[in-house]
């Protein structure tokens, strides 16, 4: 599985260090040196505790191995004579997934080898949210698309947001009536506008806003973005789309608990028909609740995304954000957006 990387530079430090107790080290064979291989590597070189020493690798995909001086091996063929030659007592086998089919023979190779294996699937090397080791049923099992924020972590984050937007809301509910009384007052039509769009686990909510263009009826099934200077919207509706006011009711909707205050930003439905087809592991922004700002939002991917590349790249931070997200990352982003990110000159 995937394991946090540690320093190079850590590494290259203790590495003296560590051949000096390699005399009683039990002595290691890596087969598949991926991300995860190269992990366990560093690990092993890095420990007092960990008492192993890597004397081979194998399957390494043209991967030079992090200490020189090891023995490559070209082929599962030479396992059994490198297990002789060093006098192992491990194999750690930490092949992707999807050489798996490599398994049966890699096992057939040691049969006659008197080592312990151990087999670390390479989970690293498939795109998911995340991952997690459990037992399901009294089997072990792992568990893929994963979010960082899920279980009790994800009960924490939902308690904050709903006090966190009950808090704004009463702090703020004076500059909500202006605003309010701005829209009425200068254009026909309702003061909120609503549109339905994806939540968490694919499920419809009706997102709310502050209504900043005139009234005006779209073809079916099609959705213009904004643009800049666009005509349909009001003097008031641009300064408010520019400073984001517009979208201060959907506090609201953190309230009843359809949005996060940290999020995806929540895309039209038009929008995930066309690019959940387009963009690899687009609809996996949608394991977590959407929020009104987010980590693609702090990094200037607000507003028109007029092209595939700028959609591609705000999905990218938006899996990022989900993969790693922490409690302190949500704070990080609601204080950057507080003081830094109610105006852009992408949103228009």
């Amino acid at each position: 599985m995937h394991l946090p990387e540690l320093s190079k530079h850590a590494l290259d430090n203790n590495a003296p260090s560590r051949r000096d107790h390699h005399a009683n080290a039990r002595r290691v064979i890596i087969v598949g040196y991926g991300e995860s291989g190269r992990e366990l590597h560093r690990r092993a070189s890095l420990g007092d505790g960990a008492g192993y020493q890597v004397v081979a690798t194998c399957d390494n995909d043209g991967a030079a191995p992090l200490d020189a001086r090891i023995d490559v091996l070209t082929g599962f063929n030479e396992l059994g004579p490198a297990v002789e030659r060093h006098r192992a007592h491990e194999v750690w086998i930490t092949l992707p997934l999807d050489h798996s089919g490599k398994l049966q023979a890699l096992l057939h190779q040691l049969e006659n080898t008197l080592v312990e294996i151990r087999w670390i699937p390479d989970l690293a090397a498939l795109h998911t949210l995340g991952h997690r080791a459990v037992h399901f049923l009294g089997l072990p099992a792992i568990e893929l698309h994963r979010p960082a924020s899920a279980g009790i972590a994800g009960l924490a984050k939902e308690i904050f947001d709903r006090l966190f937007a009950a808090a704004v809301l009463l702090l703020l509910s004076p500059l909500l009536l202006v605003i309010a009384l701005a829209i009425k007052c200068t254009s026909a039509g309702p003061v909120l506008f609503s549109q339905l769009r994806t939540g968490l686990n694919g499920r419809q909510i009706r997102v709310w806003k502050f209504r900043t263009m005139r009234q005006h009826r779209e073809a079916d099934g099609r959705l213009t973005q904004a643009t800049r200077d666009d005509p349909r919207i009001t003097p008031v509706g641009r300064f408010l789309r520019r400073t984001s006011l517009d979208e201060l009711p959907q506090f609201f909707n953190v309230l009843t608990g359809d949005m996060s205050v940290v999020g995806p930003r929540p895309h039209a439905l038009q929008h995930n028909d066309l690019y959940k087809d387009k963009l690899a592991m687009y609809m996996q922004r949608h394991r977590v609740k959407p929020g009104i700002t987010g980590w693609a939002q702090i990094n200037g991917y607000r507003g028109e995304t007029d092209t595939d590349e700028k959609m591609a790249r705000r999905i990218e931070l938006d899996l990022h954000y989900i993969r790693h997200w922490t409690f302190r990352m949500d704070l990080k982003i609601i204080l950057w957006t507080a003081f830094k990110g109610w105006v852009d000159d992408n949103a228009y």
